[in-house]
C-alpha cells in the first residue's frame, strides 16, 4: 500500500497513516523534512484536497482500506463513494423527445441517454452499449463515448491526450505526452493519472495496450448479451467531508510533529493558509497568540449589515447556499436575514412562499443546529425549521457546516423530528458512523422538547 499525500492535510495525515501501518511514497520536501521520510517509489492510492478545502479526495487500489482507517478514527466525517465509468449492456425503454433524452433499461436500474449523445437506431427494445458519465438526484447520467479506466491512465474514444495537473515535472509530462502517441492512431486519447508518476515507460505501455484489448472484450461480451445488465465496473473515488471535530483533532496529531496553532485546520480550510503560517513561525506563545488572531478575526468578522452567506453541504455532495444580510451580532449569535423567493415550498415546514415572505437564520460557532424561522410579509411567523448539523464553522464572510439529515419543526404549535429516514438511509450506506447518527437523533430530540 504506497500513498502519495498532498495539501492541507497532509502532515496530520501522514503522521497518522505512516502510523497505521500504510507506506507514504513520493513526499513533498516538507513532509520529507518533517517526517523523515524518504521514499521516492510509485504511488498506488492518491490523497489530496478537495476544491473547497473542507475534507480530502482519496482514489487508486487501496482507497477503501485508507478510508476506513479514517473512518475508524474520526468522529464528525461524511464519506461519499461514486463510481463513474461503469460500462452496461442496456436497452432503450422508452424515448421522450420533448426532454431531448432516452431512458435506458441498465438491467434492475434505469439510466438517462442524452439523444444528441446516441448515433443508432431509435427505437425501443434497442440494444445499447453505454457508460456511465455521472449521477443527477440519483439517477445515472449515460454516454456512448467509452472511457476505459486504468490504474495510471484513462483512454478515451476520440479523445485528446491530457496529463493530470497534479504531476509538476516537466520530463514526467513529456514522456507522458509522448507515450500518449503510442495509441492515438487507433483513435484514442489517453488521460493520464496522477498515478502515473514515477511509473516505468514499460509498465505504461503495457497498460496502454491492456486498456485497448480493453475494449474489444466489452465489445464482444456486449454482442453476446441478450438482457440487459453490467459488463465493467467503474472508476472508484471517495469523497471525505471533515466536520469541526475532526480538523481539531487533526491539529492534535500535527502538533506532535511541529508548532500547530489551535484552529490550524481550520483557518487553513477556510483560505486563511497564509495568515497561519505567519502566525505559526512568530515566537510567542499559544494563548497569547490565539487572543490576538481572535481579535484580529472578530474586528473583520461578521458585521451587522454585511452581506453573508451560510453553506449548508448535504450528505450527497450537494451544496446549497443560503444568502442574507446580519441583522444582529449578540456575543456568539449570529442573525442573518433572507428574503425567499415566491412560488416555491418552505423548507422542511412545506407551505407556498409568498411573495415578501422572508426567513431569520440564527446559529452560533460550534452549534449542533441551525435555526430557520420564518415569516410573512408582515411579520408573521409562519413555521420554524432546525436543520441538525456537523459543528458549525463560522468565519469572516461566510459559515459552514455538514447537514446530517435529520430536522425538527415547529408549525402552528406543532412540534415534531423529521426525516429521520434519511438519516437512517446515510448511516446504513456507511457514510456517517452509528454514533454520529445516534448524537443526531439525541439531539433533534433534546431541541423538540425545548422548543417555545
Amino acid at each position: 500500500m504506497k500513498i502519495k499525500i498532498r495539501g492541507i492535510y497532509s502532515t496530520a495525515l501522514t503522521k497518522f497513516l505512516k502510523e497505521k501501518g500504510f507506506e507514504i511514497v513520493s513526499p513533498s520536501e516538507i513532509i520529507n523534512q518533517r517526517l523523515s521520510i524518504e521514499n521516492n517509489d510509485a504511488a498506488n492510492t492518491l490523497i489530496y484536497d478537495k476544491e473547497d478545502l473542507n475534507g480530502i479526495t482519496i482514489s487508486g487500489t487501496h482507497s477503501s482500506e485508507v478510508v476506513n482507517c479514517i473512518k475508524e478514527r474520526f468522529y464528525d466525517i461524511v464519506i461519499r463513494e461514486i463510481e463513474n465509468g461503469a460500462i452496461y449492456c442496456g436497452f432503450i425503454k422508452k424515448i421522450n423527445p420533448s426532454l431531448k433524452t432516452i431512458l435506458v433499461d441498465l438491467g434492475g436500474e434505469e439510466g438517462v441517454l442524452p439523444l444528441q449523445n446516441y448515433w443508432g437506431f431509435l427505437r425501443e427494445g434497442e440494444k445499447v452499449l453505454v457508460q456511465v458519465k455521472g449521477v443527477i438526484r440519483g439517477k445515472k447520467i449515460l454516454t456512448t463515448k467509452l472511457r476505459i479506466f486504468g490504474e495510471n491512465a484513462i483512454i478515451i474514444k476520440d479523445g485528446f491526450p491530457k496529463v493530470s495537473k497534479h504531476i509538476k515535472s516537466k520530463e514526467e509530462r513529456e514522456k507522458l505526452e509522448k507515450l500518449s502517441q503510442e495509441v492515438k492512431k487507433d483513435g484514442w486519447g489517453v488521460l493520464w493519472k496522477a498515478l502515473a508518476e514515477g511509473k516505468k515507460e514499460e509498465i505504461l505501455r503495457e497498460e496502454l495496450i491492456s486498456l485497448v484489448n480493453k475494449e474489444k472484450e466489452i465489445k464482444e461480451k456486449f454482442n453476446k448479451m441478450k438482457e440487459p445488465g453490467l459488463i465493467m465496473e467503474g472508476n472508484k473515488v471517495y469523497y471525505v467531508e471533515f466536520g469541526a471535530l475532526t480538523k481539531k483533532e487533526l491539529d492534535n496529531i500535527r502538533r506532535q510533529v511541529l508548532n500547530t496553532i489551535p484552529g490550524h485546520h481550520f483557518l487553513k480550510s477556510g483560505d486563511y493558509s497564509i495568515l497561519v503560517d505567519f502566525a505559526e513561525a512568530l515566537d510567542i506563545e499559544h494563548d497569547i497568540l490565539i487572543n490576538k488572531l481572535n481579535k484580529v478575526l472578530k474586528k473583520n468578522g461578521p458585521q451587522v449589515g454585511r452581506y453573508y452567506e451560510i453553506i449548508h453541504k448535504k450528505a450527497n455532495g450537494r451544496e446549497i447556499v443560503f444568502k442574507g444580510i446580519i441583522t444582529d451580532v449578540n456575543g456568539e449569535e449570529i442573525r442573518v436575514k433572507r428574503t425567499l423567493k415566491s412560488g416555491g415550498r418552505l423548507d422542511g415546514i412545506g407551505g407556498k412562499i409568498n411573495p415578501g415572505d422572508f426567513a431569520i437564520t440564527i446559529f452560533k460557532p460550534n452549534e449542533w443546529h441551525i435555526v430557520h424561522k420564518y415569516f410573512d410579509k408582515n411579520g408573521y411567523p409562519k413555521g420554524t425549521y432546525i436543520s441538525i448539523n456537523t459543528p458549525i464553522e463560522v468565519y469572516p464572510n461566510f459559515a459552514r457546516y455538514i447537514d446530517l439529515e435529520v430536522d425538527v419543526i415547529e408549525r402552528g404549535g406543532k412540534k415534531e423530528v423529521i426525516d429521520l429516514e434519511k438519516l437512517e438511509r446515510i448511516k446504513k450506506a456507511g457514510m456517517i458512523k452509528e454514533g454520529l447518527a445516534q448524537r443526531a437523533i439525541e439531539i433533534a430530540n433534546k431541541i423538540k422538547e425545548e422548543l417555545k
